[in-house]
């Protein structure tokens, strides 16, 4: 390896010397040789002559000589590359063009790559997050439920394959003491919770064991944003107490910069919680009916333990509880584990793989117009290609010499797609929907640019292959006879072969993004079961310590919604405990059944819970179907009434008047009773536009009051200018009670349909890039196919063709590819839009509308693409094109 290594040093070093060396080498030699065959009575001239024929030339020797030096293969792709670079210099707009049109494709794949890596593939920012898992309770036809109390402190004790359980509950905190008082998201944590998520704290200590629990010391740990905004990053704010709702709490750690809480959708689990305590009541002497689990609960497999080990012992868990505890077997509890990671992601994955297909196809399609290029450029490099090989170069020295172009091409247009990929990465960051949740670690790291370099290359080697190995395949007698005249069948063939995969592409593209559009359409058409133009809506949060009694709260609510509903412009406030797409307070539901049912139709429906206050459902315009709302006399007559929706009324008396009905129901205070049916109100989407979740029934808010209060005022004006008064209103009641999440009612609504309108975006944005690439490789052959065939048409033309006739030729010759890829383009959209099934709402994978609009418009396009060159052919004078014969 030594000895190769110097001889490559001096062969770079000493090239000249080199060089003059084996010439001097070679004239001896065939000096030698002559001398020979003079002394054998040979004339000079023919022992020269002679020599040179037994030598086989001085060229090809030295050139064999090279070809086994140590860095030979250095050299040889030296040149090559400088050969190109030479060549696409001397072709600035069609170099221009291509690396324009691979750093789009090349870009797209980049950008969505990012995020895909970020995602998807990248683990949580957790020690060992490959083997933390999310433990579900499953009870009945209800999946992904929390847990209670019990259910984990049995997790706890049963569990052979974790090494530990941790639960979070979060909650709203009111902060107070210095500065205004503000309200933030607060987890309620097992002791060992956030030693899971994090390695050490930034500063302090985690909780300890003996901190868990009733009547034991109060302490906080608190966020890095947190300590920043509110205690000027103070570190002495450790050990020391803050106010948290109304109660003292000492800071015993705070959490490192960028640390959230990563979980999945529907969990109610925020990522930006602002601080942890303890759980502050002993879970062991929680209830064992599940139905009143609050409790998110992950575990730690031991190494080793898969995951369906894991569930194998979960099942077994669940089954000794049923069996146990007849609580649990009523409710048919069975429990679910799954990994974190692909928890997490399970809401977001289906819509990035879509979108990565689709950059995928752009690629492609980039690909075929950059091959078209190049086999145009083809086209005028015949004489030189010839040349090469009439000279002695072989196929696999042409194709080399192509492909090192094509490669050097394509490693310009991803040098350029970096440029594009920072753009479109700003630009999805921009507009992403919050289910990205770790959008703070998308960027483009080392890995992503790894793939920009891998896609690259082998981009360069895609769209390279065709036109090289078509060069190198010379005909020399045809091509020297032809004298670079025309254009051969088999390439024209070849070009519109590309052209047929591009409109294939296009068309799977232009598909989906057709059936995401009339998706996204039906969200906006959904009606969500209320009217939120001109709401206002707010929270406030009563912490317990100043309102210790259900009378306290509602005293309160009562008054606050009563001074609102005086200020001038507004229609109706409401008081209610839940908000429409509010996901970040958990939420309330239970089983439901007539009373009476059979035992075997109890505890198999669940419904929403909800406390309001008369005045709500007119605030949000939420019609009352049958019989009446809430008013005072039902306090007053300490009478447990219910007002249920059209879903449930339907479901528990199909084709009965509910009105009158008993339900039993879990209360307010989590106890199974028994109401009467007032009302039925049309069914609201309070979990998702697309899917109705589960029906509801709504309770008296003085019958289940809830710390969390959310208000919502209808107004005649714009409700923005009532964010000032509605915080003046409630600092007359209590200056230290913070309003919190004051927003238009649209915007929840709007935030329901961002992730939607993301993927709806996107995949417009992709298809029209595709159908642009294809409409400019459609013209680009038909326009090449002109130049090329302009001689035919002018003889045409001069023996009598009209300008019609030429035109149905062109258009012809150019549409063909078209009808063909829009044939292989809809087969395709048959197989593969089936994939979008799970993104797409009110409309089928296989649509005819969208197949058909989707046929036309690529037909329009292709016609359009073929018009200009058509018209150009008719346009040109016989006599001006023959005179140059």
């Amino acid at each position: 390896m030594l000895s190769r290594a110097m001889s490559l040093w001096r062969n770079v070093t000493r090239k000249q010397q080199i060089e003059s060396d084996l010439d001097d080498e070679l004239q001896s030699h065939l000096q030698l040789l002559t001398d020979e065959k003079i002394r054998t009575g040979m004339g000079a001239e023919q022992a020269l002559r002679e020599s040179h024929i037994e030598v086989g030339g001085l060229t090809q020797v030295a050139e064999e000589v090279r070809s086994i030096r140590v860095g030979a293969t250095l050299e040889t792709i030296g040149k090559d590359l400088w050969y190109a670079a030479r060549m696409l210099a001397k072709r600035p707009l069609f170099t221009t063009v291509a690396v324009l049109t691979l750093a789009v494709g090349i870009g797209a794949n980049t950008a969505i790559f990012s995020v895909v890596s970020a995602v998807l593939l990248r683990p949580l920012p957790y020690p060992a997050a490959d083997r933390l898992a999310i433990i579900w309770t499953v009870l009945g036809n209800e999946g992904r439920a929390p847990a209670s109390g019990s259910e984990l402190v049995s997790l706890q004790e049963r569990s052979r394959l974790f090494d530990q359980f941790a639960g979070i509950w979060v909650q709203s905190g009111a902060l107070t003491g210095k500065g205004e008082p503000e309200q933030i998201k607060l987890g309620l944590v097992t002791h060992n919770f956030l030693t899971l998520l994090n390695s050490r704290p930034q500063l302090g200590r985690f909780f300890l064991a003996e901190e868990q629990g009733k009547g034991r010391a109060p302490v906080v740990i608190i966020s890095d944003g947190l300590w920043r905004r509110r205690f000027g990053a103070d570190p002495a704010i450790v050990g020391r107490p803050v106010i948290l709702n109304r109660q003292p709490r000492t800071v015993v750690g705070i959490l490192p910069a960028g640390f959230k809480v990563a979980f999945p959708e529907g969990a109610n689990v925020p990522p930006d919680i602002e601080a942890f305590i303890p759980f502050p009541n002993d879970l062991t002497s929680d209830p064992r009916d599940p139905s009143e689990g609050y409790i998110r609960v992950i575990g730690l497999l031991r190494r080793g333990t898969t995951i369906s080990q894991a569930q194998a012992e979960a099942d077994s868990i669940a089954t000794r509880l049923r069996g146990e505890f007849s609580e649990y077997a009523e409710q048919a509890l069975h429990l679910q584990v799954v990994p974190l990671q692909g928890d997490v992601v399970r809401g977001v994955r289906p819509a990035l793989l879509a979108l990565f297909g689709g950059v995928g196809l752009i690629l492609l399609i980039a690909c075929v117009n950059v091959a078209n290029l190049l086999l145009s450029r083809a086209n005028d490099r015949r004489k030189e290609v010839t040349l090469r090989a009439a000279l002695g170069a072989a196929p696999s020295r042409i194709i080399r010499q192509l492909l090192t172009e094509s490669l050097l091409l394509s490693c310009l247009g991803g040098i350029a797609a970096l440029g594009v990929a920072w753009w479109g990465l700003k630009s999805l960051l921009a507009m992403r929907p919050e289910g990205l949740l770790r959008s703070n670690t998308i960027e483009l790291n080392f890995w992503v640019l790894a793939f920009t370099i891998a896609v690259s290359l082998g981009a360069g080697i895609l769209f390279g292959l065709a036109p090289a190995w078509q060069a190198a395949k010379v005909d020399l007698l045809g091509a020297l006879k032809e004298g670079g005249r025309g254009t051969s069948s088999d390439r024209q063939g070849l070009r519109s072969l590309l052209v047929l995969s591009e409109v294939s592409l296009g068309f799977v593209l232009l598909i989906g993004a057709g059936l995401l559009i009339r998706t996204f359409i039906g969200t906006l058409r959904v009606n969500p079961g209320f009217d939120p133009t001109h709401v206002l809506t707010f929270q406030i949060s009563l912490p317990e310590v100043r309102y210790p009694k259900r009378e306290d709260a509602v005293t309160f609510a009562r008054e606050l919604q009563r001074r609102l509903a005086a200020l001038p412009g507004v229609q109706a406030a409401g008081v209610t405990s839940h908000l429409p797409f509010d996901d970040d307070l958990p939420n309330w539901y239970s089983y439901y059944w007539p009373d009476g049912a059979p035992r075997q139709e109890q505890n198999t429906r669940m419904a929403d819970h909800r406390s309001v206050l008369p005045g709500f459902f007119p605030s949000l315009g939420i019609t009352v179907v049958a019989g009446r709302n809430f008013d005072t006399t039902d306090e007053v007559s300490g009478r447990k009434v219910v007002i249920v929706d059209d879903t449930l009324a339907r479901q528990a008396w199909p084709n009965q008047d509910p009105i009158g009905k008993k339900l039993n129901l879990e209360n307010g205070a989590f106890v199974r009773d028994v109401a009467e049916v007032v009302g039925v109100v049309n069914h609201v989407q309070y979990h998702s536009l697309t899917d109705p979740v589960r029906p509801q029934l709504f309770l008296p808010y003085p019958l289940a009051s809830r710390p969390n209060i959310a208000f919502t005022l209808r107004t005649t004006g714009d409700p923005q200018g009532y964010v000032d008064l509605v915080r003046r209103e409630v600092a007359k009641l209590d200056k230290d009670l913070p309003v919190y999440h004051v927003r238009l009612l649209e915007t929840y609504v709007a935030k329901a349909r961002t992730e939607t309108q993301f993927v709806t975006t996107l995949s417009g944005v992709l298809a029209g890039i595709g159908l642009l690439l294809a409409c400019i490789g459609i013209y680009g052959v038909t326009a090449n196919s002109v130049v090329r065939r302009s001689n035919d048409i002018a003889i045409r033309m001069a023996l009598g063709a009209q300008q019609r006739d030429v035109l149905g030729l062109v258009l012809r010759q150019g549409m063909l590819p078209v009808f063909g890829g829009e044939l292989i383009g809809m087969t395709l959209s048959l197989v593969l839009t089936p994939l979008l099934s799970t993104l797409l709402f009110g409309v089928r994978p296989i649509d005819p509308i969208t197949i058909v609009a989707t046929l036309v418009f690529i037909l329009l396009v292709g016609l359009l693409a073929c018009a200009l060159p058509a018209w150009r052919a008719t346009r040109a004078s016989p006599l001006t094109v023959l005179r140059y014969e």
